[in-house]
Order: structure tokens, then sequence, then C-alpha cells
């Protein structure tokens, strides 16, 4: 099964998806609120019976919701699923809120991730001897948003982008999660779903070749000395989006490179990993006989 990147383990900067239209439906209260979808800038609607809506919160919380004091966090969410597939809907579920929220309804899943969330960033004076001044200089951030890169009539491909800055912390973690569902068993593809047994060390390998020419790097080396990133040591991670030209790996911060290089993508065109796939891999369906 296909990794799933919830809460504490996955983080990016909502900016790149502000071109979706969001205040409109914001619920300024923290309380889960639906609204017809509009798909990321650039993106189709999703074709056939499918239809989409959103759950968008906006809001900040603090240990002392009423007198609004205290430690606080700033939520921003924003939650598109599927309205008229059960099964979708699950899938979608999982990978946004983790899976332990699959069962919910939409609005029941946002709420009882709100109050995780509250949970894990707010504290009181109580809990570790914080003097009242110096919990109102603790703020902490969380967004997660979602939206729909690619689809057509064999998958739908989904990115999660999700910021988080806990207080006292050097510096926030944003990161990229990525998800292609298949349209006809509603699962999370994986790579075990797609390559052949032991594809690992040639998969490799193709990345590594990607990725010294996403840096516009002549070799291995050179982006060792100049880039920090020890190419030798980059492996699949299953974190990757299909689209009809090939399929694109993210690397979050740390993953493979310093901070301050950002998340990484790495693009592989579909014909690099034929001699890869599974007689029935769903990539077939893109790459000519």
């Amino acid at each position: 099964m296909k990794q799933l990147y919830t809460l504490t383990s996955l983080c990016l900067l909502f900016a790149c998806l502000m071109g979706s239209t969001l205040s409109s439906c914001t619920g300024r209260s923290g309380s889960a609120q639906s609204a017809d979808s509009t798909l990321a800038a650039g993106t189709q609607d999703p074709n056939g019976p499918l239809d989409w809506d959103s759950i968008v919160v906006s809001t900040t919380y603090f240990d002392n919701q009423v007198a609004r004091k205290g430690s606080s966090v700033e939520v921003e969410l924003f939650f598109r699923y599927p309205k008229n597939d059960s099964a979708l809907l699950k899938a979608v579920s999982s990978v946004f809120f983790g899976e332990a929220y699959a069962n919910w309804s939409p609005k029941e899943a946002t709420e009882r991730y709100l109050r995780e969330v509250r949970s894990e960033y707010l504290f009181g004076a109580d809990s570790l001897g914080f003097s009242a001044k110096e919990l109102e200089d603790m703020k902490s951030e969380m967004t997660i948003f979602n939206h729909i890169t690619y689809h057509d009539d064999h998958i739908i491909t989904m990115q999660k982008d999700v910021y988080t800055y806990s207080a006292g912390a050097a510096h926030g973690l944003p990161g990229t999660g990525n998800y292609t569902f298949d349209r006809k068993s509603k699962d999370v593809i994986s790579e075990g779903d797609l390559f052949i047994d032991g594809y690992g060390p040639e998969l490799n390998k193709i990345l590594q070749r990607a990725l010294i020419k996403e840096f516009g790097r002549k070799s291995a080396q050179e982006m060792e000395t100049k880039d920090g990133i020890y190419v030798a040591d980059l492996t699949s991670n299953d974190n990757f989006r299909l689209d009809d030209k090939g399929m694109t790996y993210t690397y979050n911060p740390y993953e493979i490179a310093p901070f301050a290089i950002g998340i990484i993508e790495v693009f592989i065109p579909y014909e690099e990993v034929r001699q890869l796939l599974r007689p029935q891999s769903i990539i077939f369906n893109y790459i000519q006989p």
C-alpha cells in the first residue's frame, strides 16, 4: 500500500493554491462549511459523473477560546472531495486526513481533524510552566490544501500541500504529497502496482539521471559540490503523481537535500520506465505500442 502523509509527517505553503476561489466560502468561525468546488488554476473540471465539493476553514484557535488568549494556532484548510462516489470519497479522505477518518462524512472528518489540531498545538500555562505573557507569544500555524492536477478516464491525480509551524521552532516545514487514484478500483496507485518485482535499483538510476538534468548539472559530483545533494543516495519514495506525459516524484525538505533547497520535483517520461512496467500497468494507456 502507498504511504499516506498525515498531519505530523507532511507539509507546503498554500500560496501556490491561491488561484482557487476561497474567500467566498471561508468559515471564519472555524466550523466546517461546504461550498461548490473550484479547481486550481490551469486544471480541468473532473469529467464523467463525478461532482466535487469542498470544505473551507480559516480561523485561529486559542487555548482560551472565549477570551482569545493564550497559545494559539492559525488554521487554513481546504478539503476538496467527490460528492457522489462513496468509494472514492473514502480514498480521498484517507489521504487528506489519515486512514482513521475514511468512514466519516466530510464534515465530521473535518471537525474531528480540527480537534486533533487543537490538541496537538494548544497548551495552557499549567502544562509547561509558562507564564500567561509567554503563552501569548506561542503562535503556531497549520495549513492543508488539496487540488486536482490531472484526470482522465483512467486516473484522477491529487496533490496535497501542507505547511506546519510549531511555536518556538526555527522555521516552518512545507511539504507535498501526491496521490493518483485508479478510476476503476478507487485505490491509490503505488509503485508496486506499476512496476515489476525488483524494479528499485533501475528506477533509482533513472531518477538520479533525471535529477541531475532537472538541476542543469553535468554530473552527480557537480550536484554534490554546488547543491549539497548526494545523488547516489536518491531512491524512489512512492510520492509521485501521474498524468498523460509521465510521472513526477516529489522530495520534501530534508528528504534528499538541505532545507534551503526547498521541495524538489523530478519528472520522468513514461518511455524511460517502459522496461520496468508490469504487463497490466495503467501507464500503458499513455504509451504508444
